[in-house]
């Protein structure tokens, strides 16, 4: 027979409830992931005041339920269902896709690699190799998670059979406060991981009462030179 389906976790850490949007665009998700041949399941972390820690527990149910693929979505986020099909279906261990700051002026989370022209480093279907990205919209294959465990044994925790780890450990580093994604970035790069920033999705960053679209690949066309190096 043909081989087992994959499956894709979702963990959607909130300190109440989900913002009705995030939770909308994850419903129109399902029948597009289906139909891409995905078996999904979603596990969730309320009211944890630690991120880490919550990142940390879902990590574990999501493994628990027998992940390929794990996605970390936070609570305020929404997005079109072909975006979420793309970040999950986007080749690498670590793939991510970078919305808005929750503010008025037009500024993206995360730093990219450029080349020595000062152009994004990307690949053949257009991702941005990435140095730091934030955790809302990330994607993290069973393999990275295994890889990540065996050179950081000092961040496992738990029996030895059923281990976690705290995968967004942040804090002080050489002298700078990191924080828990950013802090991921930094360890996943050290070990040698690739980070890839799909840049063509619709990621709007959602407040009480505002909603802050965007569109990383939209904003780098629209940047001085941004038409020079953009993906077809």
């Amino acid at each position: 027979g043909g081989r087992s389906k994959m499956k894709v976790v979702f963990c959607l850490p909130t300190v109440k409830r989900p913002y009705q949007q995030c939770l909308d665009s994850l419903e129109a998700s399902l029948p597009l992931l289906a139909a891409h041949g995905w078996e999904e399941g979603m596990v969730n972390e309320v009211g944890n005041p630690y991120i880490s820690a919550a990142r940390a527990t879902m990590l574990r149910k999501a493994l628990d339920a027998k992940a390929d693929v794990i996605v970390f979505i936070d609570h305020d986020i929404s997005w079109r269902p072909a975006d979420l099909i793309k970040l999950i279906e986007t080749e690498g261990d670590v793939v991510a896709g970078t919305y808005r700051f929750k503010a008025d002026e037009v500024s993206y989370m995360g730093t990219i690699h450029s080349t020595p022209e000062g152009t994004p480093m990307a690949r053949a279907d257009g991702c941005i190799k990435a140095r730091m990205v934030p955790a809302g919209f990330l994607k993290i294959t069973k393999e990275a998670v295994d890889k990540f465990m065996t050179v950081h044994p000092e961040l496992c925790y738990g029996e030895k059979y059923r281990m976690s780890v705290d995968l967004f450990n942040h804090g002080a580093h050489e002298g700078l406060w990191w924080g828990e994604d950013y802090a991921f970035s930094r360890r996943w790069e050290a070990l040698g991981g690739d980070i890839w920033l799909v840049p063509d999705l619709q990621l709007d960053h959602h407040s009480q009462d505002k909603s802050y679209l965007g569109n990383f690949h939209t904003f780098l066309r629209q940047q001085p030179g941004g038409d020079l190096w953009s993906s077809t």
